[in-house]
Order: structure tokens, then sequence, then C-alpha cells
């Protein structure tokens, strides 16, 4: 297998969601360019210069929509916990089976390639406090499932090393399964029908910056993201205020690296 540049990664990445947008439009099915993708498309019109994903946010009765619609074929393939329990991963992800994608030390539970991701926009209490909870409650298990995953401890620290370990030991016996179920049953609540507050909850890794006002998301607007047009949530300014606070000036050049740790390869 040739392992892929960055380059050739943001390409084929494009390539997905060039599809993905063909489809959505074929099914009437919104969606928006987010987190990292969508600051990379106000920032610069293309992606981060050292940045490796792309992020799509879809309201959850698309999203639903999108995991019955969607039919697999011999490149792209959708996998999403609830079409595939083996699949261990509470959000879904769009891949290009020609490649392979190697998360260094997580057991993803199946294999996967070159992927976009797309994240479920669900609603938040219409309690602010309540949802804060909310928030940390999801967090608590994200960092659980995290650490199911983990193959073995990667920290530096001995002590954090030697502490990390136990608490996988814990996560282990409940399994990846368990806590997956957990954060989608607290995602997406039929009778919780909140108007004020919407994010991505199944993968609540911002927190309370998370919480983002239901207004962000009332319409879409198209904007330029590598020479093309996709839709962006009408108030990008607030939604990606939410999330990074001062987002346009770029940071400091030890910080511009990609927190994700993986190789891909072509086969």
């Amino acid at each position: 297998m040739k392992e892929l540049t960055l380059q050739e990664l943001k390409e084929i990445e494009f390539d997905i969601l060039k599809y993905f947008d063909a489809f959505c439009k074929e099914n009437n099915i919104k969606y928006f360019l987010s987190h990292g993708t969508l600051l990379g498309a106000i920032r610069y019109k293309k992606f981060i210069p050292w940045d490796d994903d792309v992020d799509l946010l879809i309201p959850r009765e698309d999203y639903n929509r999108m995991i019955s619609l969607f039919k697999d074929n011999e490149r792209y393939r959708l996998f999403a916990f609830e079409k595939d329990p083996n699949y261990l991963y509470p959000i879904a992800k769009l891949c290009d089976m020609t490649t392979r994608k190697d998360e260094f030390g997580y057991n993803n539970g199946v294999e996967l390639g070159v992927d976009i991701d797309l994240f479920p926009l669900d609603a938040w209490d219409d309690d602010l406090e309540s949802a804060k909870r909310e928030a940390k409650y999801l967090g608590k298990n994200m960092f659980y499932l995290g650490l199911s995953k983990l193959k073995k401890p990667d920290s530096v620290n001995p002590i954090k090393r030697f502490v990390k370990r136990i608490v996988m030991v814990f996560c282990k016996m409940f399994g990846s399964k368990y806590f997956i179920k957990k954060i989608l049953k607290a995602s997406y609540k039929e009778e919780q029908k909140g108007n004020n507050y919407l994010g991505c909850k199944a993968w609540c890794v911002y927190g309370e910056r998370g919480i983002i006002p239901a207004e962000v998301f009332a319409e879409t607007i198209d904007i330029e993201f590598e020479g093309e047009k996709f839709p962006a949530p009408v108030d990008y300014d607030k939604y990606l205020t939410c999330l990074y606070g001062d987002y346009l000036p770029e940071p400091p050049v030890e910080k511009r690296k990609t927190h994700h740790h993986f190789k891909a390869y072509k086969l």
C-alpha cells in the first residue's frame, strides 16, 4: 500500500465531500460545513493548510434519513453505529474504500478508509444550565469511550499512564458499545423538543462551547471551499466564535499542526 501525502489525503476527502453533496441534493438532505472545515472555508476559502479532515453537521431528521437512504457501492461506504454495531463511533463516517486509514492505538471495530465526518445536529435542553449538565455528562462518556477503544495507555508521564491503565480496565469491562449507546440515548430524545440551542451532542468534545444558539442554523448560506460552493450556517460567525473565540487570526507557528494521529494508504 502507498502512504498518502497530506495533499493526496485532502484531494480524496474533497472528492468524498462532492459525492456526498450530490447525494444530499438528490435526496433533499440539509447539511452544513462545520468545525475546522468551516473555519478553513472562512479563513482561507479552502482546507486549513495543516488540517487533514472534513467535518459536516446534519440536522437529526436528515441524519436519520441519510442513514436509511444511502446505498453503499464499491468505492463509498457509509458507516454508522445505527446500521453496523461493530463500528465503534457514535457519529457516521463516509469512507472511500479504495483507501485504508490506520488510527494508531485505537480499535474502531471495522476497517475504515479515508473519510469525512458526519455529525448529527441535535437539540440541547432549552434551559441553559440543564444543557451545560448534559454537555458535562456527554463529555464524560466520550472520555470513557475513548479509553475503551485505546489499545494501551498513551500518556508520557508514568503516573498518568498508570492511572489511565486502571481506568482503561474499568472502561473495557463495559465495552465501547455500552458507552456509544449511552451517548446516543442522551443525544437524541424524541420527547426533548428544544428550540433555543443546537449542537453536536453525539461528539461532545467542545463542552459548553458546543451549545450553539439555534438561530445560527436557521438557514444555509453558500460559501466557497476549494473553488466550489457548499452550505454553511447562516450565522457562521457566531458558530465559529462559540467554538474558537477570535477565530480569524492564525495560531502561533508551533500550534499549526493537526490534532489527529493516523496514516492513510491507497490500496
